[in-house]
Formats: structure tokens, sequence, C-alpha cells
């Protein structure tokens, strides 16, 4: 048993003989050999449209989703790619609850690509009828949430997995050997950032669903709110916008802070200890309700066995002097220009030291310093070692393509072995309750919060954020 799964386990109060190991599962279905695994899609947006090819290597017997448009599309999508299956026969619901309720017994498995806030309900949903589970980044919405999944997860043993697909990717792979290999020596200081500004100047002007919609199973457990569609600067509250909303997304790091921590806490075995304080250096608010449009924040984790303390910095947002508009960020909240990003000052550093004006680092990354070299890595598919010497390079365009095929298939074979996923619960809730704490920190504001893994100590206000109550009837 690896010492970090003892003492998270522990800390959830999870049996230890359930470490890697489902033989004991009290819940989870067994696929009988030669069987598909019986697949339901819930989220049918455009997420989980990229993911449909890998999917159906297995079979899909339903789909939920509150917009029959997204269900209308998803199935379009699933007619041309080739299967072996009869898609005439798959089922379509509004609602995931009504779904479980009529045909639990026919599911194996679940993928959950939904917003934020249906994370959780959905999972544990599942968890609790035996069906494996797939869920889309981050995993909850809430620290609260995912401590809950993850006590679920073991208490019915089924196969999880969450969808930060580098995970399974051999860049990834390359990048966390080296560190752990001490290839750039000890490390104590890992820089994080991306593009995005999933934030809101103001509210805009509300108006009704798209036809057809069940708006009040879209808000679920979130307090039900009115819809805005897409303008000439956003998208719409659906299908994109609530990423920039408490209660419903969770802001910048919510949505890439997955990603771009999963080098670092897999190199560094950052789940072993959860980190002791959670300082916000800069947050900056402008709408009621809307996450920051900028985010500096810093997590310091302790010493892990033979590991030194590091402290995980994280950079988000557009920085101090650009403004949040059209002509700098565009209407999905990507920065339109790096020089726009509010980026650690460590990384135009180091491409002023190693002269990459030319060649400089991408939008999105971690840079890890150590005290014999430095890495740069994507999240996905690019790796570059200072000096050089260190390493191969790994080099890829801006796009950040991927494969989403291995990290899919990897559930689907954890489910057939009857074991963990690479990225399941076990793993992924130190993750989640990480980046979580940044959200928590932000709506704090610029203080240094104390964390003991289960509550903030020196400020008792702050633990309001760790939870939320939700909607009569949706409780889990």
């Amino acid at each position: 048993m690896r010492r970090r799964d003892f003492i998270r386990l522990a800390a959830l109060g999870v049996p230890a003989f359930h470490i890697g190991t489902l033989s004991a599962a009290p819940l989870a279905k067994r696929i009988a050999q030669g069987k598909r695994i019986r697949v339901a899609l819930i989220g049918c947006g455009g997420r989980m449209q990229t993911l449909l090819e890998p999917i159906m290597a297995e079979e899909v017997v339903a789909v939920a989703d509150p917009d029959p448009k997204m269900l209308d599309s998803t199935l379009a999508r699933m007619a041309r790619i080739p299967c072996a299956h009869d898609l005439s026969r798959v089922r379509r619901f509004p609602c995931y609850r009504e779904m479980f309720e009529k045909m639990a017994d026919e599911i194996d498995a679940a993928f959950i690509a939904t917003p934020n806030h249906h994370h959780a309900p959905a999972a544990i949903a599942a968890m609790r009828r035996g069906i494996h589970v797939f869920v889309e980044k981050p995993m909850a919405s809430t620290v609260a949430e995912a401590q809950m999944m993850g006590r679920v997860a073991k208490e019915t043993g089924v196969v999880t997995q969450v969808g930060n697909f580098g995970h399974s990717a051999k860049a990834m792979r390359m990048c966390v050997e080296a560190i752990k290999n001490g290839v750039i020596g000890e490390v104590r200081d890992v820089w994080c950032y991306d593009d995005r500004l999933n934030s809101m100047l103001h509210r805009p002007q509300p108006s009704p669903p798209p036809a057809g919609m069940d708006w009040d199973s879209w808000c679920g457990p979130a307090p039900l709110c009115d819809y805005y569609g897409p303008t000439e600067d956003h998208q719409g509250l659906h299908p994109h916008d609530w990423h920039s909303w408490i209660g419903y997304g969770n802001g910048s790091i919510g949505n890439m802070g997955t990603h771009i921590m999963d080098a670092a806490f897999w190199a560094l075995d950052l789940g072993a200890a959860p980190p002791v304080s959670v300082e916000t250096i800069d947050a900056v608010f402008a709408c009621p309700g809307a996450w920051a449009w900028r985010d500096t924040i810093d997590f310091a984790f302790p010493a892990r066995g033979p590991l030194p303390p590091v402290t995980l910095h994280w950079f988000d947002g557009v920085k101090n002097g650009i403004p949040y508009d059209k002509e700098h960020v565009g209407r999905t909240g990507i920065c339109h220009k790096r020089e726009f990003q509010n980026l650690p000052p460590v990384i135009e550093e180091t491409e002023r030291e190693y002269s990459l004006e030319k060649t400089p680092f991408l939008n999105m990354g971690s840079l890890f310093v150590g005290t014999k070299g430095k890495i740069w890595f994507s999240h996905h598919s690019a790796l570059r070692f200072f000096p050089k010497t260190l390493g191969p390079e790994i080099k890829k365009a801006r796009n950040f393509s991927y494969k989403t095929t291995e990290h899919t298939q990897e559930f689907y074979n954890a489910i057939r072995e009857r074991r963990e996923a690479n990225t399941g619960f076990v793993y992924s809730v130190p993750l989640a309750e990480t980046l979580l704490l940044g959200n928590v920190a932000a709506r704090a504001g610029k203080k240094k919060l104390l964390w003991d893994g289960r509550r903030i100590v020196n400020d008792a206000s702050a633990n309001a954020f760790l939870s939320y109550k939700p909607r009569p009837g949706w409780s889990v």
C-alpha cells in the first residue's frame, strides 16, 4: 500500500483494505465475459460529443440532457460513427434522475459531462446503483462534494475516472518520470498558469431558454436562475458561460486546474498530504455572483516522506492594466494574446535566460523549478527541459492536440479488470480538493488560510465556502 493512499483514505474514513482492489465491491456492476459495457451519457453538449468515438467502443444504451437539441445533435453524431450495435434502441431522457429510475439495471457505466453543479449528484446517484462513473473535470463543484464522492466510490466499489486526459498521454508520463528520477533535483516551486478568463463583468439580460428545454432540471441542485442566451460578447449561460458563475461552474481554476495541476500532483506525490495553507495573493471580482477575472493563489504543501515542502503557484486571467473586454478576451473567455495574461514572472524570466524569444512557452502550462534545472510542461503534449541537455523536448502546436482514446480505454479496461483507473477518485479527490480550495481562498479575500485537511482553522467564515445547500429535492 502506498503511503499516500493510506493517508488520504484514512482521512476519508475508508478501510485501507479497499486500496488497489475492487474484489470486495458490494455493488459494482460486473461485466460478463464477451459482453459489451452498457453505457449512459449524461450531459450531451460539445464536450461529450468530442468523446463519442472512443466511448462507442462499447454500447451506448441511454442519453440524458435537458436540452432536446443537444440530444438530437449527439445522436446524429453517433450515427456517423461506425459501431456494432443498434443505435435505434438508445433511450433518451431530459434528466438523469428519470433515467436511473427507469433503467438503472440496464446501465453498467455512465459518462458525466454536465455543468459542474451536476457532477456530484449524477455520479453519486450512479455509484449508489453500482454503476461505474467517468466524470469530467473538475470532478465536483465543492470540497465537500469531492470528499463525499470519494467515500461513496469506496463504499460501493465502483470504478471511477476523472477526465484529465493528459494523464494517459506520453508527454506527461515522460515529465513525471524525469521529475521522480531527480533529473532537475529537488523541486520546491511549481508555477502553473492558464489563459482563461471564466468570469463576467455584468449579468446579461435574461431571455427564454431554448425551445423544449427543461430549465428546472438544468439548474438542478443550484439555485433556479434566469437563462440568458448568446450575445456578441458571450456564448450564453447554456452551453458555456456557466463556467463563470458561482454555484454552477468554478471559474478559470475549475475549468483548467485539473489538467494543469495534474503533472505536479503525480510527479511530486502531492496527494500524500493536503496543503497546509492556501493564500490569495490577488483576486479581482467584477460582477456579483461571478468568479474572479484574475487569480493569483499559492498552495503550500508540507514534506511528503523524503520529498521536501513545495509551493504550487496558480495564475489565471488578465494581468494588471489589461482591461477585460472583447479587444483582449474572446467570447469563450480566452485571452487573445499571451502578453495579456496574468503570467508568473518566472515564465518570462526563463524565456529571457534561455533566449526563447522565437519559441516561447505556450499559453497554458507548468514550470517545475528544481535545484539542478527546470522542466516546462504544457499539461497534455509538450515538454521542455532547461538546460536542454537534461532531456528530450517534445514540441507541439498551440492547439494542444491530444488523443482521448487512451484515457477512455483505461476506464473501460479498469472496469473489466476490476481495478482502480489511473485517475480514479483515490488519486483525483486530493487534486480536486486543492483546486476547489483555490475557489474558497479567492472568495475569502487576500489572506492566508490555514487548512488541516478538514476545515480552515484561522477563518471560520471561510468554511462556509467548502459546501453549499442544494435546492430542495436535489440533496445527495
